[in-house]
């Protein structure tokens, strides 16, 4: 919608941001636990933070359609291991047994509640300020999730590790 509506492409074209995003976080998943098994958790998850935060100011600011896609694109290179980064943590913090089912099992209803009520929040927002402006109050969340990854567990190679 926000590349027909806000950025004048075809519809056709405008599946292209949809389908770079989807294709660019399948590759991202695919690689992301060798990335953590490198790099570490928290600082791949500040790093693909950072990276969505970038994406999302590339489609916001994009001044044409092409600029706006590749800003979906390099979103779903960020997103691509959040959410599994988070559940990791999650079951980390909760230790062993039915301690880390139940941190996971929160975290989850919690991201899957946001999975339904995000895309209708987005909607309502973008019909009171435009979609444009929605995905720009977007970025200072994301920044803020970026700076609060240090919560993240377990600590990998050159990180000290946090308690929980």
């Amino acid at each position: 919608m926000f590349l027909h509506d806000s950025r004048g492409a075809t519809l056709g074209a405008a599946a292209l941001g949809y389908t770079a995003f989807t294709m660019c976080q399948a590759i991202g998943r695919m690689v992301g636990d060798r990335l953590t098994e490198r790099v570490g958790s928290r600082r791949l998850f500040r790093l693909n933070g950072s990276i969505t935060v970038l994406g999302l100011v590339t489609v916001v600011v994009g001044p044409s359609q092409f600029v706006s896609t590749v800003g979906f694109a390099v979103m779903g290179i960020g997103t691509s291991v959040l959410v599994p980064l988070i559940f990791s943590a999650a079951g980390h913090a909760g230790g062993r047994g039915p301690g880390a089912a139940t941190f996971v099992s929160r975290v989850t209803t919690f991201t899957y509640a946001g999975v339904l009520t995000g895309p209708a929040l987005v909607g309502w927002l973008a019909q009171v300020f435009d979609l444009a402006w929605t995905f720009a109050g977007i970025i200072p969340v994301m920044i803020a999730v970026v700076l609060g990854a240090k919560a993240m567990a377990p600590a990998g190679p050159g990180e000290t590790p946090t308690k929980p």
